[in-house]
């Protein structure tokens, strides 16, 4: 058995590359966005995924109501971490420019701020980088 039996399966490429994601608006229409993510499984997404375990357990492992409370207020704060972090450019379908280099190599405080004013556009992202579909090479047709 071949290991090209699997190449459809491959994942990790794409995610560490990053795809272009086009933004929808609420009615199904293209906003004219595209943003490009790396995927759950790359490095970048893995590192940061980690870290943050690891302060979680080193919080239960202290234990009490204050390890709760603390996973608790921080689960959200972390979602949002990995998205900006995985979150490397945009752009506008005709060109214009945007307000702002997006994710963790860009203004950081203004990703956060965008992707809590714009929930539509952070659950999109949310949902883009967890589908592996999205990060799979299309097989050719013969």
């Amino acid at each position: 058995m071949g290991i090209e039996l699997f190449e459809g399966l491959d994942t990790k490429s794409l995610a560490n590359a990053g795809v272009e994601v086009e933004i929808m608006k609420s009615d199904g229409e293209s906003s004219g966005v595209f943003i490009t993510v790396l995927g759950q499984d790359s490095d970048a997404y893995n590192k940061i995924k980690e870290r943050q375990d690891r302060a979680r357990l080193r919080a239960l492992s202290k234990g009490g109501r204050g390890a709760t409370d603390l996973l608790y207020n921080t689960s959200k704060v972390n979602e949002m971490e990995l998205i900006c972090a995985c979150c490397l450019e945009w752009r506008h379908a005709n060109g214009r420019p945007l307000p702002f280099k997006i994710g963790a190599q860009g203004d950081e405080e203004q990703t956060h701020k965008l992707f809590t004013d714009y929930p539509l556009l952070y659950d999109q992202l949310r949902v883009a980088i967890a589908d592996r579909i999205n990060f799979t090479k299309t097989p050719a047709t013969s």
